[in-house]
């Protein structure tokens, strides 16, 4: 004789006899995707950057922004000359879209459908761009594989994408201020640079090379030729650390910038015709709900790399050679 069910295989709702559950109370249901989409529309400040982030066409970020716009019933962003800024609206909506992303991610995480160390999201200065190849290694040794997504920028911009959940660590080169929550952290020596051929006398203004965001490296230098009473002309600014570095081998002036990512086509100055520069701190910052126990092989792997004299093979270290 066949076994008997005690229960109903399935629960049928009933909405005359019962109030709606709790989970059913939401009438409008907001896609991660169309979350993600703004939090880095305004994280990286442009359309264009979000759209080559996510292998999007610029349209289809706009849709997505319109479409969650129409869901939270109006406008997030605004665009102005200086860039782009958050409404009232958009400021509240973004700190709870981090949130929920945050979220959605640990329980995809708890669950097993992702691997802790899959899908990391890294960041490193853009002057650590020689680095690459090793990074890609140690995740492929340490995870078994080499996918990672990797955000390039300035060490401001890093902090303030760690703080927001967009990336999960950060290798990050700032004041000893900015680097307290740092899970693991060490001195970084400035030191001045140019390029073989480039010639500075004693008496001649000092040409510098730096960033429009006014970087640690870019303030240090100021400060130093000012408390040298040297004269100094900004002749070349670059957001980009690889077009600083080349005008610097194109000597077109000097810069400041870490020991250890001095590239190969460079030498440095340590005649002393240029006033020292106290260290800055470098270090591996975490997302702050993120547990690094997690990422501690990963940690240790990018201290290796990154906490040593030179992370490019044949460096010239002193302007003596």
């Amino acid at each position: 004789m066949a076994k008997t069910r005690s229960r109903r295989p399935y629960v049928v709702f009933d909405a005359e006899k019962h109030s709606k559950p709790s989970f059913w109370q939401g009438t409008v249901n907001i896609p991660t995707e169309l979350l993600r989409t703004f939090v880095a529309v305004y994280e990286l400040g442009s359309f264009t950057k979000a759209a080559q982030l996510f292998d999007l066409t610029q349209p289809a970020v706009s849709a997505h922004m319109r479409k969650l716009e129409a869901s939270l019933g109006g406008d997030l962003i605004e665009k102005k000359s200086s860039g782009i800024s958050l409404t009232a609206r958009g400021e509240q909506a973004l700190k709870l879209a981090r949130r929920m992303l945050a979220i959605n991610d640990e329980l995809v995480i708890a669950c097993g459908t992702q691997h802790p160390l899959r899908g990391i999201r890294l960041g490193i200065p853009n002057i650590s761009a020689e680095a690459l190849r090793m990074v890609i290694a140690a995740f492929r040794k340490e995870t078994g594989h080499g996918r990672v997504k990797i955000c390039c920028d300035n060490s401001i911009g890093l902090l303030q994408s760690i703080r927001s959940g967009y990336l999960d660590l950060a290798f990050v080169l700032s004041d000893e201020a900015e680097m307290v929550d740092a899970v693991t952290s060490w001195p970084e020596d400035l030191v001045w640079v140019r390029s073989s051929d480039f010639v500075l006398k004693p008496g001649d203004p000092v040409p510098l090379i730096s960033s429009p965001n006014w970087l640690v490296p870019d303030r240090r230098a100021t400060e130093a030729l000012e408390r040298a009473k040297r004269q100094y002309e900004i002749v070349f600014s670059a957001f980009d650390g690889a077009s600083r570095i080349a005008a610097v081998s194109a000597a077109v002036g000097c810069m400041l910038m870490p020991r250890s990512h001095v590239p190969s086509c460079l030498v440095i100055e340590d005649s002393g015709i240029l006033p020292e520069v106290s260290p800055l701190t470098a270090g591996i910052v975490t997302r702050e709900d993120l547990d690094a126990g997690e990422l501690r092989t990963i940690i240790v792997a990018l201290r290796g790399i990154f906490c040593r004299e030179t992370i490019s093979e044949g460096a010239l270290r002193t302007s003596s050679l």
